[in-house]
């Protein structure tokens, strides 16, 4: 019997859904199960048996993870905290630290240093803990939202500083239309990229995609039709600490390859990327069937595409059906669909 725990997924706020949709393609690629709970702005409460240090090693678009404890009104927060289990679960504890954070402009007639102060004094009236602020036992955060207060003890924390030190123009391989990495990263989690999967992508150009899904631990296949970006690829994925990949230069629609556990992939449509001759829409209706037949049966497929090109329907004779899709402008010209498929 699985037992399952309240947790606390505190969001970057980058996007409106993406984010969240993120945990639960992280949860079900670990082999995790989940119930949802709430959701509130850049807030993600579920019940699940998900381990959160495992999940915030694959993270991208999260800033921490948290044991819940309740969500409430301002004015019940204190009542709340009393008929918790928190003392419960802060009782071994020999310090702890007591922060509030608000999310955007929610809830301004709230003094969050003076809240943070009266939840640090209701706790210290049940036990005699040390305060620290800095490297508590147990970091507790309150958080602001939607008018509402997320009291949580972080449990993990997702390392978003390794995400700046991988950004694109730090590669040794440098091209303008390589995506941000806790962009990509998502994008491997949306596919459900399972660890020691075979993972895919098909239009890898200098690998930002497959550096991602490498770094969780996914044996990578990459392809490009043009061999500088190949070779770019390569470079950058050592230079990222990888050394056991396949990346080989050709055309996906001739794509030999052995069935794939997971696919995420950014195909080019900006102006700063190349299609290798081919008209859009014609890449795109050429592929999809090809990704599609080497992807294993209830893999998940995620893809970029301009928002003017609708591949809902584009799938409609091919074994794959829609899970999600998810906006996003990319420039003030280029607005793209990030779109996650289910092999049937």
């Amino acid at each position: 019997m699985r037992i399952m725990n309240r947790l606390v997924f505190f969001l970057s706020g980058e996007h409106p859904s993406i984010p969240s949709s993120e945990v639960i393609g992280g949860i079900e690629a670990e082999g995790f199960c989940y119930e949802f709970d709430e959701e509130l702005d850049q807030v993600l409460s579920l019940k699940t048996d998900a381990d959160p240090a495992k999940l915030s090693r694959r993270l991208g678009m999260c800033h921490w993870i948290g044991e819940h404890f309740c969500i409430c009104r301002v004015e019940d927060l204190f009542e709340s905290i009393g008929s918790s289990d928190l003392f419960d679960f802060l009782k071994l504890s020999e310090s702890i630290g007591v922060r509030t954070k608000r999310v955007k402009r929610y809830l301004p007639e709230v003094d969050t240093q003076e809240l943070a102060k009266k939840i640090a004094d209701k706790l210290l009236v049940r036990f005699d803990y040390d305060v620290d602020l800095d490297y508590p036992d147990n970091e507790i955060v309150c958080i602001l939202t939607e008018g509402k207060c997320v009291l949580t003890v972080i449990q993990a924390k997702v390392e978003r500083e390794a995400f700046e030190e991988r950004k694109p123009q730090e590669r040794v391989a440098v091209h303008p239309s390589t995506m941000q990495p806790n962009i990509a990263r998502a994008l491997v989690n949306l596919a459900r990229t399972p660890r020691g999967g075979r993972f895919l992508d098909p239009f890898c150009g200098v690998g930002g995609i497959l550096i991602e899904a490498g770094l969780i631990g996914a044996d990578l296949i990459g392809i490009d039709i043009n061999s500088e970006l190949v070779d770019g690829a390569e470079r950058n994925l050592r230079q990222a600490g990888l050394k056991e990949f396949d990346i080989r230069e050709g055309d996906v629609r001739d794509l030999d390859i052995r069935k794939v556990d997971a696919i995420a992939t950014d195909p080019p449509y900006g102006r700063q990327a190349s299609t290798g001759g081919s008209e859009l829409e014609e890449l795109y209706q050429d592929t999809m069937p090809v990704i599609s037949d080497v992807l294993k049966s209830d893999g998940y497929l995620c893809i970029t595409a301009p928002d003017r090109l609708d591949l809902k329907g584009m799938v409609e004779d091919i074994p794959l059906t829609m899970v999600e899709r998810h906006g996003q402008r990319v420039h003030g010209s280029l607005t793209r669909n990030i779109y996650v498929f289910r092999r049937d």
